[in-house]
């Protein structure tokens, strides 16, 4: 009985003693999955917001010089094409003091809803023209891809560097995507009205794909 006892707290002793087999998570990693999930988040921003900007092409290519200078209310038509791709520019910027307006600026003529005082009223007689704005149009769209293919896993949890917007960086790209559509349905109704020309809906367009058109980036006189 004795030599019983003996055997048995050798054995359990042994036991204790053995270095404890680590556990094996067989689940992928964190940094794993989210590499994953952001290269799909990037793939939908980019599809996303490039058919916003398919559609907007689409509004300035098919409007007539009669609906380029038609207005609504008291703002051209032109002026919200550049109003909303001003702005998309801006914001696809990394903060206020990278971005630097177009030699075609005019003051204050980005902001439409600004009581017109005589100094927009004058802008307002010297329309952008479409070819110009066509290649705006091209250069803020690569300034979206390159925004969306430089997104990384601190862009979750960086805030917005315009701060008076009041939402992390994350909703940068949606806020973009939803003033954008925005304006391109308001734009379609002047189509409409004017020439009784519908936008098609475009459900995808890779922003990736894009052609870019060089644009004068030269600061305003």
């Amino acid at each position: 009985m004795k030599n019983s006892l003996i055997l048995l707290f050798l054995l359990s002793s042994l036991a204790f003693s053995q270095t404890p087999t680590k556990v094996v998570n067989t689940m992928s990693s964190p940094s794993v999955k989210d590499s994953t999930v952001l290269s799909e988040i990037k793939k939908s921003y980019s599809r996303q917001i490039g058919a916003a900007f398919k559609m907007l092409e689409h509004v300035i290519d098919n409007a007539n010089d009669t609906t380029w200078t038609a207005r609504i209310s008291n703002v051209p038509f032109w002026q919200i094409c550049y109003h909303v791709l001003w702005f998309t520019d801006f914001y696809f910027h990394a903060n206020q003091a990278t971005f630097q307006p177009q030699s075609f600026d005019m003051k204050d003529i980005h902001n439409y809803w600004v009581y017109p005082d005589s100094q927009m009223v004058e802008n307002q007689k010297h329309p952008i023209s479409k070819s110009t704005m066509k290649a705006y149009c091209k250069y803020v769209r690569q300034k979206a891809n390159q925004f969306i293919q430089n997104i990384n896993d601190t862009y979750f949890t960086t805030p917005s560097p315009f701060e008076w917007q009041g939402f992390p960086k994350i909703d940068l790209v949606d806020y973009n995507l939803r003033h954008l559509q925005h304006h391109v349905g308001q734009l379609d109704i002047v189509l409409r009205r004017e020439q009784n020309i519908g936008n098609p809906w475009i459900m995808f367009d890779d922003l990736s794909e894009t052609t870019i058109l060089p644009v004068d980036t030269s600061p305003t006189k």
